[in-house]
């Protein structure tokens, strides 16, 4: 399973001038054609990794939060040339912000509630309950899980604390298999204790949650982990010193235009 991360940063980025070392709108490309969330720097990331809006055959929406939706950059995704409409898998909630505005036909709705499961070509998908809240008080946002070719990927962004329900739909889905690879929120890096703990997580609540999902059989001791949805003012600013935290907390730093090619892990010999 092929990764491209299209942008890495929470909402407290500066997309209207973009200084340099500005992290974009976080959304990331799974294999060649499914991208989850397209922020407003989302066409900037996807032209700087070198892919083609035309590309995009499924888009995969967590909330309706605007650095994770934004319906100008959806539509000019949605404009380009493919063979068939691209569908657009989301809260109802977003759906029917986006039908507001979108052309008839332009896209093919999905609306997905959690733990409902569905395919994206090869891949198995399952939509989870996010620990994280809009101002449409009957959204739901989503983090979302996919398995395919011996990889079982965790999409956890943006949330925090793993809830009850989210570990319930999980361990139905991966059916006895542990996670293979999690991509994490770590919006407040190394602020630790920070009041935004309710909706976002530091790497010390990282650190938790994989020590439990270990314990409960939901992950492998030998997954890959990467911290994403970084904030520009909770992480140091320097490079150096948030890849020092990312191995402090043995995780892989998320970066603009970073490529992870995820591979099955290999059971040890008994």
């Amino acid at each position: 399973m092929k990764l491209t991360f299209i942008g890495t940063g929470a909402a407290d980025w500066d997309w209207k001038n973009f200084p340099p070392g500005t992290r974009g709108s976080t959304a990331t490309l799974i294999g060649a054609s499914c991208l989850i969330d397209a922020g407003p720097s989302v066409l900037r990331g996807l032209a700087a990794a070198h892919v083609s809006p035309a590309r995009i055959n499924d888009l995969l929406i967590t909330h309706s939060h605007s650095d994770h939706f934004n319906k100008e950059a959806i539509l000019e995704i949605a404009a380009a040339s493919r063979r068939r409409s691209l569908r657009v898998w989301a809260p109802p909630q977003a759906l029917a912000a986006l039908a507001a505005v979108v052309p008839d036909g332009a896209v093919e709705a999905h609306p997905v509630l959690p733990g409902d499961n569905f395919r994206i070509g090869t891949l198995r998908v399952v939509a989870l309950p996010a620990n994280h809240a809009t101002s449409k008080k009957d959204e739901q946002t989503l983090n979302f899980a996919f398995s395919g070719g011996g990889v079982r990927l965790l999409y956890a962004l943006d949330g925090a604390w793993f809830c009850t329900w989210a570990r319930l739909f999980l361990k139905r889905f991966l059916d006895g298999a542990p996670l293979t690879a999690i991509i994490w929120d770590a919006t407040c890096g190394a602020t630790f204790n920070d009041w935004r703990f309710s909706e976002h997580n530091d790497l010390k609540m990282i650190s938790a949650m994989r020590e439990a999902m270990l314990k409960d059989g939901l992950v492998s001791p030998d997954a890959v982990h990467v911290f994403d949805h970084l904030a520009r003012t909770l992480w140091p600013a320097s490079q150096a010193a948030q890849q020092r935290l990312a191995d402090r907390f043995k995780g892989i730093l998320a970066q603009d235009g970073l490529v992870l090619t995820l591979n099955p892990i290999k059971k040890a010999k008994q």
